[in-house]
């Protein structure tokens, strides 16, 4: 399985779900202007509340997103694969 350490990533660990629209816009934009097709954004699983928001702003903008696959094949639930 292919590592995406060349994604650009936004690291969401203990973050609120107060301004996340706005730092999650931000990044997609400048992930977007310098040309990549996808990026990861690293929620985190804790209470599920950061997923849950950014999964409604990616849904809301028409962003496909999936989870990140571990070696193992399993899915990792605290990060996002985005299709910018």
């Amino acid at each position: 399985m292919a590592k995406h350490t060349s994604l650009p990533t936004l690291d969401l660990h203990g973050e609120r779900t107060e301004g996340l629209e706005d730092k999650v816009d931000r990044f997609i934009t400048s992930a977007q202007s310098k040309g990549h097709a996808q990026a990861r954004i690293m929620t985190g699983k804790g209470s599920g509340k950061v997923l849950a928001a950014v999964q409604k702003y990616l849904k809301l903008g028409g962003y496909p997103s999936h989870f990140e696959r571990l070696p193992n094949g399993r899915p990792n639930e605290g990060v996002l694969i985005v299709q910018i």
